[in-house]
């Protein structure tokens, strides 16, 4: 994830470093013997190892990429790793995007690219704010501190202003760090749904937290995207990244123990709490199965949510008034039979997101 959709525990550039090398080797000695007969291509994630990426470490440590017949570079993303740069620069052939806007954006700019599946539903952005200071509705915060990285600006924020009547004079730097918020109970602040709120929550502090999809902010999130001329000349190779993607999923979410022990190894601050708090808050919320997902399978994207969350960045001045957003998604790749069969094969999943 960029700066703004983080963990709230920074890592070095040594241990992202160290992050990449491990998992390559975990993926690989996941590969049977004739790797040579797997096709090779390159995915980035684009932020550190965490459970909230769990389906893509279970595709490595489970073989599931192999039984694709793919042999995947994948490595982790960081604050200083610019996806969509790796992207069209061909240094990746898959890349993860936070949001519809991105890819909304890169449209804009006649960047050659397309997401082709989008695992969140629900984009985990949240404003988390202390109870007990009057601070118990988004309409409540009009006036008051919060804080918010940079990037925050150029996505929901002025979206918050037009909704809330929010002003920039409001704005305090958003450091990455629990700090400011646990002491400061008049402060509000942004936050990853999964991440933050169980940090303070160590620190005795049981937040108000409001999940802006669920108050009209349109976006999907957590997207697969890679070039036009993939889709194009390469149908076949993306069809079986997406699905084997999907299909691990569905394995991760139905047990998670084996992978998490992985990830864990990769990033310590992924502890057996945080992760089995990240999964409860993605499946009790929805973020990955919920809607369309329920019965086409996670993944799966519609025309109509595209439509809104474009109409939306235009409203707000973040995305041209011109740009075609048809150009930034194709449904070709989800909502197939196959991954059709996979609601079916794990009902339990779409069960636990629906209760």
């Amino acid at each position: 994830m960029n700066k703004a959709f983080h963990e709230p525990v920074a890592l070095s550039r040594r241990m992202l470093k160290q992050a990449g090398v491990v998992l390559l080797g975990s993926a690989m000695l996941a590969l049977p013997t004739a790797a040579s007969a797997l096709e090779k291509i390159s995915y980035r994630t684009n932020w550190f190892p965490q459970a909230e990426h769990g389906g893509w470490y279970e595709a490595a440590n489970a073989g599931i990429y192999a039984q694709y017949g793919l042999e995947v570079d994948q490595q982790p993303g960081g604050p200083q790793i610019n996806n969509l740069q790796l992207l069209v620069s061909g240094r990746a052939d898959f890349v993860m995007l936070h949001s519809s806007g991105q890819v909304l954006k890169a449209i804009e700019e006649d960047l050659p690219v397309v997401a082709v599946a989008a695992f969140y539903q629900k984009d985990p952005q949240a404003i988390m704010t202390h109870k007990g200071v009057g601070h118990d509705r988004l309409e409540d915060l009009k006036g008051q501190p919060i804080l918010l990285s940079q990037d925050a600006h150029q996505s929901f924020w002025p979206w918050l202003k037009q909704k809330y009547g929010y002003t920039d004079d409001q704005v305090r730097p958003y450091t990455f760090q629990m700090g400011p918020f646990i002491a400061d109970s008049g402060l509000s602040q942004q936050c990853y749904i999964t991440s933050e709120p169980y940090a303070v929550r160590q620190a005795d502090i049981d937040p108000n937290l409001f999940l802006l999809s669920d108050y009209g902010w349109q976006s999907y999130s957590t997207l697969i995207v890679t070039t036009t001329d993939t889709v194009k000349n390469k149908p076949e190779l993306v069809e079986r990244f997406v699905t084997a993607s999907i299909d691990a999923w569905y394995q991760y979410l139905s047990d998670p123990s084996a992978t998490n022990k992985v990830i864990n190894q990769l990033n310590e601050s992924q502890t057996e709490g945080q992760m089995a708090n990240s999964l409860s808050e993605m499946r009790d919320r929805g973020i990955l199965v919920s809607g369309d997902a329920l019965e086409n399978g996670i993944g799966s994207m519609n025309d109509a949510r595209w439509k809104a969350a474009s109409e939306q960045l235009k409203s707000i001045g973040l995305v041209k008034p011109d740009t075609d957003y048809t150009k930034a998604f194709t449904t070709r790749f989800i909502g197939t039979d196959t991954i059709k069969a996979l609601v079916a094969k794990y009902p339990a999943v779409a069960a636990s997101a629906a209760n």
